[in-house]
């Protein structure tokens, strides 16, 4: 079955907050569907690095999966890095996130 994006946004949320309620965790329905969406377009950021992989001749998939999610993170890392020497006092948490949404948006 082929999903689009906000089904599996969906389908994402629906599973965080299952697990949230399971374990007695606070939060709201909009933070499991805020962060439901950005994994969701991190993960199709890693997807399509991939594809760009496999157009350049690369013919193994999950390498090709592996190395762009290393790559991706690699850049979040780098992101988030910057971010926490520019503000300091910053939690190493909202620089992470804050570096998600940049390279959603930027990249």
């Amino acid at each position: 079955m082929n999903e689009n994006f906000w089904d599996r946004v969906q389908k994402r949320a629906y599973f965080r907050y299952l697990d949230r309620k399971k374990n007695n965790l606070p939060g709201d329905s909009l933070e499991d569907w805020s962060e439901a969406t950005r994994e969701e377009a991190l993960e199709n950021k890693i997807e399509e690095e991939a594809y760009l992989r496999f157009a350049e001749g690369y013919n193994d998939p999950v390498l090709n999966w592996e190395s762009a999610k290393n790559d991706v993170m690699d850049r979040l890392r780098f992101l988030a890095f910057y971010m926490h020497e520019s503000d300091i006092n910053k939690s190493a948490l909202q620089n992470w996130i804050e570096a998600q949404k940049l390279y959603i948006e930027k990249f």
